[in-house]
């Protein structure tokens, strides 16, 4: 699915969803909009502080198929603030959860073409350096999850004067960007490079860019 055809579905359905919102009211927009043997939603609670205008946790993943009975598909799960019975969504919450599920729908379509070009063939494992987080940086460190993260990137269209200097933005303009800077920009130079090299490619693609002034 073409990353334009993702934005004027989901933004369409944001413009709904400024005010006191049912969750499940939400879900099934959303549920609607798609194929559920495309992409499958549901919603979660969650406890724990948040930041302002970043309510709504989105999480999602690629399920190949496994059965007759269950297609491959993208399942993508919203999980709301357990302590309100209503979500609230300001203007900016509402844009800022419909660019988080066009990421994530957008990310998880590139897993599936990964999966199509080599069937159950797993990638190479990342190992951490000694001072890194284990975890974050096996997950990060992936390669096909470098690849995935990159791609999605296209979703929130950062300026490409502003990609040139990566180490200046911010998670509330790029988690994937931030994300990578913070795990490997310093412990492995590396894996930073190496994602940042996709970022400029993918964008260059949706952007014009003058003559002479490519960041080398």
């Amino acid at each position: 699915m073409k990353l334009e055809k993702i934005e004027k579905k989901v933004n369409a359905l944001a413009e709904n969803w400024v005010g006191r919102k049912h969750v499940p009211s939400i879900i099934r927009s959303l549920n609607a909009a798609f194929k559920r043997n495309i992409v499958c939603f549901s919603s979660e609670r969650f406890e724990g502080e948040y930041f302002k205008d970043h309510n709504v946790i989105v999480n999602a993943h690629y399920c190949g198929r496994i059965s007759n009975f269950i297609p491959e598909h993208i399942y993508i799960e919203l999980h709301f603030p357990k302590r309100q019975k209503k979500v609230h969504l300001t203007k900016v919450s509402a844009k800022n959860l419909a660019l988080k599920i066009i990421r994530a729908i957008h990310h998880e379509y590139r897993h599936k073409h990964q999966q199509q070009k080599r069937p159950l063939l797993l990638q190479k494992e990342y190992k951490p350096r000694p001072k890194q987080n284990k975890m974050k940086a096996m997950y990060y460190g992936n390669p096909d999850e470098i690849d995935a993260h990159a791609y999605e990137t296209q979703a929130e269209r950062i300026d490409i004067n502003k990609l040139r200097t990566a180490h200046k933005i911010g998670w509330q303009d790029s988690e994937a960007i931030f994300m990578y800077r913070k795990t490997f920009r310093n412990q492995d130079p590396r894996v930073w490079k190496r994602f940042l090299k996709k970022v400029y490619k993918l964008n260059e693609k949706i952007q014009r860019i003058p003559e002479g002034t490519r960041n080398p």
